[in-house]
């Protein structure tokens, strides 16, 4: 049985005579994304070595171009002290189709994704188009079935925690 370990990325930030500091990427990231505000988020980061060692931040955010640079100006205060200068770089995450093209290649890369395609290809390959068509529905009709009941049963255990006058 081979158990698979999680891979850390470490940066070297710094050389001293009595070793070496090391930073974890997620350590940072997630210390980056917990002073961002719910509108921005850390993509990804790099760090460059030495004894003015900066930090480049990629950041997304829904936010206005006025609360960015507020964002800026509030990493480079926090992470100043631990001894980094910071550089903000801004994803645009774009129009609707940007994203949309973003769920698609995900989509495309999901081996989920493949195996429905082919089993719907097979399906209609060996059953009929007839076949075919009564499989998706059903499957659809049991989709909808499952979310209205699904749905029903999470509002009505919310209701039993609610304070009787409320219910």
């Amino acid at each position: 049985m081979r158990i698979l370990g999680v891979m850390k990325v470490y940066f070297l930030w710094k050389r001293t005579p009595y070793g070496s500091i090391r930073v974890s990427c997620d350590g940072l990231s997630g210390f980056i994304d917990r002073v961002l505000s719910e509108k921005s988020r850390c993509r990804s980061l790099s760090l460059a070595e030495g004894e003015n060692a900066s930090v480049t931040l990629v950041l997304f955010s829904d936010a206005s171009t006025a609360e960015s640079s507020r964002v800026e100006e509030r990493l480079a205060s926090i992470v100043a002290p631990l001894g980094f200068r910071v550089q903000v770089v801004w994803a645009d995450r774009g129009a609707p189709e940007t994203e949309w093209c973003e769920t698609l290649s995900s989509a495309y890369q999901s081996p989920w994704t493949w195996m429905l395609v082919v089993s719907m290809i097979t399906l209609g390959i060996l059953s009929g188009l007839k076949g075919l068509f009564w499989t998706i529905f059903w499957g659809t009709a049991a989709w909808f079935v499952s979310k209205v009941v699904i749905s029903f049963l999470i509002r009505k255990k919310m209701g039993f925690f609610l304070p009787a006058e409320r219910r």
